[in-house]
């Protein structure tokens, strides 16, 4: 990127390099993409919300975040550019704009050039108007040749032939396992039912969570359980014959609600002038529903047992289209993954409830699905053995454990401490973008090893953002796992990255 300024450093967290507009909202990035810009959205921090800008954008900039933050998950698995967790920047949404420690501000419409890989983002751009940006899949760039397409794909055979770890993908849309599946996953290692209600679904999620027994909620709930079940029926026909695994509903509340500050501000505003107010029902739920610290509060499981409504819909919208695709003909092989488990009971808990509604949809003689717990709270780890009692399947929520085992915040850790503690040698590199084996690979090593002493077929998964270090797939390669899982984009290497890592294991064997 020599020749244009350096506005500012942050880190990348979606490689690539890409140029547009800049825009301070998820709104003003739609539109600009309508109008027949490229936006470069720049957020303070993204919420589910924002999915939409996300998608407008050709880049995203936020101030907070970090390697396993939601703008850093999301961007990675829909091929933008990102650059997060910015050292020497702040974003002013009151303005708005972009304001470097240095240098005057950016504001909306001013061009900017984002650097994902190298963490930077620059002044201006090198691009005519209207023309594509490198980031995935470019266009303009051509289709590949037919020769080279088929020399690919028999390396990739090659790798799947040798590989001791199968490859599923991570896909929350039919569109993302027809596109798994065709780059060659061998099935859904992670659904993830939060991002299947963005957009114009989310007040659905928010009527739920704020509401009370109303008739309202009642057909938010319905139109839920539909959405979710229309879904999944298209996702088990696309991936008939393999598994899905579905993990219900995990992010805090607050992802889903009004933001409290903002609406705090509206009221304030409104009383002295006078003028209308935020929504009292919204505000007095934002209060009531906000959490010290979200990501240690009601999420994952805690949400199904403080709201048995809305994990009964879950639960339903995925055994009914079950039934569904089988009814059609169909070989439907659907798992549930439950996040955030710490203890055997809650396991219980969704097992009783998955029974009632076998009996709902009237399929109380079928075979049930398998439950699998996320091993993503050092708890959890530690009691893996119990866990196997009554879970089906384990898989490693990579993202979580590292935090909670380093005691760092996916969100911001890595835009100050992490950065000094590098500079200063004490570590090598964050432990959000390379595996601890020391520390959390113990805890992980621990946690299967005593899950197959109880249950010595149970299966075993990662689908955290570590799934391709290739430190933890050599890990899970010798404890014997059975899968990896990623994005689509990132297949073709997790497959070449599996195959690797097992020879190499097997020659080191040979050669003892």
């Amino acid at each position: 990127m020599s020749g244009l300024p350096v506005l500012c450093h942050g880190q990348g967290v979606a490689p690539g390099v890409a140029e547009g507009v800049a825009v301070f909202s998820a709104d003003a990035a739609v539109a600009a993409r309508d109008g027949g810009a490229e936006p470069v959205l720049i957020l303070p921090v993204t919420m589910p919300q924002d999915l939409p800008g996300l998608l407008a954008a050709v880049a995203v900039v936020t101030e907070q975040g970090g390697s396993t933050s939601h703008a850093a998950v999301v961007t990675r698995g829909l091929g933008r550019v990102c650059v997060t967790a910015l050292r020497d920047a702040r974003v002013d949404l009151d303005a708005p704009c972009l304001r470097p420690d240095d240098g005057e501000p950016v504001r909306p419409g001013d061009r900017i050039t984002v650097d994902g890989t190298a963490g930077a983002v620059h002044r201006g751009g090198r691009q005519a108007e209207g023309s594509r940006s490198s980031a995935g899949g470019a266009a303009g760039a051509g289709e590949p040749d037919a020769p080279a397409t088929r020399a690919v794909a028999r390396v990739l055979a090659a790798a799947d032939r040798r590989a001791g770890l199968a490859v599923r993908v991570n896909a929350d849309t039919p569109a993302d396992a027809e596109a798994g599946r065709a780059a060659g996953a061998t099935g859904v290692g992670l659904c993830r039912v939060e991002h299947m209600l963005l957009g114009e679904r989310q007040p659905l999620l928010a009527t739920i969570l704020t509401g009370a027994a109303s008739a309202a909620t009642s057909e938010a709930l319905d139109r839920l359980r539909e959405t979710l079940r229309d879904d999944f029926v298209a996702m088990l026909r696309v991936m008939d014959g393999l598994p899905v695994t579905v993990r219900l509903l995990d992010p805090p509340r607050h992802e889903f609600l009004p933001d409290l500050t903002r609406l705090e501000v509206a009221e304030a505003v409104a009383r002295a002038g006078g003028g209308a107010g935020p929504d009292p029902v919204a505000l007095a739920a934002a209060r009531r529903l906000r959490e010290t610290d979200p990501m240690l509060g009601v999420r994952g499981i805690r949400l199904g047992v403080l709201d048995p409504r809305l994990l009964e819909a879950q639960l339903a919208a995925l055994v009914e289209a079950t039934a569904l695709a089988r009814r059609d003909g169909g070989d439907p092989r659907p798992e549930l993954l439950v996040p955030m488990v710490t203890v055997p009971a809650e396991l219980e808990l969704v097992r009783e409830r998955l029974a009632e509604a076998y009996e709902r949809f009237g399929a109380a003689g079928a075979e049930p699905m398998p439950v699998g717990a996320m091993v993503e709270t050092p708890r959890a780890a530690l009691l893996a053995g119990e866990l196997a009692r009554v879970a089906d399947f384990l898989s490693i929520g990579s993202n979580d454990l590292t935090a909670l085992v380093w005691g760092l915040s996916r969100d911001d850790a890595e835009r100050e401490l992490v950065p000094r503690y590098r500079e200063l040698g004490l570590i090598e590199a964050s432990p959000a973008a390379r595996w601890d084996d020391d520390g959390v690979g113990v805890a992980v090593r621990r946690a299967v090893v005593a899950a197959r002493r109880v249950r010595p077929g149970i299966g075993v998964g990662i689908c955290g953002e570590h799934a391709l270090d290739p430190a933890a797939v050599r890990l899970l390669v010798r404890l014997g796992a059975d899968y990896v899982s990623c994005s689509p984009a990132r297949l073709p290497v997790a497959r070449l990255t599996v195959a690797r890592v097992t020879v190499a294991a097997e020659r080191a064997t040979e050669a003892r």
